[in-house]
């Protein structure tokens, strides 16, 4: 993925930005035109990711299942997922690997109450010591 600067664009120039980019798309009228316009924005790998973007998009709406759009567009399901999420970053189900570790975590506090001294060998050997 492109590594992005910590430092983000003002709201103006990003108003001046879109407003242009609005005026770029109303000029193109042809499928070669949109090319040329994509060609001058984006790397050609940009521009498939792109494309199997707005394809997931398209399945998804035509109800496909998951499992086709992955083998139609060699994509994974992490990426089906943030598409259908609308690319933001929305709180997602809890999958079982996060249960599991939650179970865990449980079980080691409860551990930890029935036994207030530290273990003497392996992991977990100074962990008392995050008390202080």
């Amino acid at each position: 993925m492109v590594r992005i600067t910590k430092r983000g664009i003002t709201q103006e120039l990003n108003k001046q930005l879109v407003d242009f980019l609005l005026s770029e798309i109303k000029k193109i009228k042809t499928s070669d035109g949109l090319d040329k316009f994509m060609s001058r924005l984006l790397t050609s790998e940009e521009q498939i990711m792109f494309k199997k973007r707005l394809a997931i998009n398209l399945f998804l709406g035509e109800k496909k299942r998951v499992r086709d759009i992955r083998k139609i567009l060699d994509v994974s399901k992490a990426t089906i997922g943030f598409v259908r999420r609308g690319l933001v970053n929305l709180p997602k189900k809890e999958t079982r690997t996060e249960k599991i570790i939650a179970k865990k975590d449980s079980k080691k506090s409860a551990h930890k109450s029935r036994y207030p001294y530290p273990t003497y060998k392996g992991r977990g050997r100074w962990r008392f010591l995050d008390r202080f």
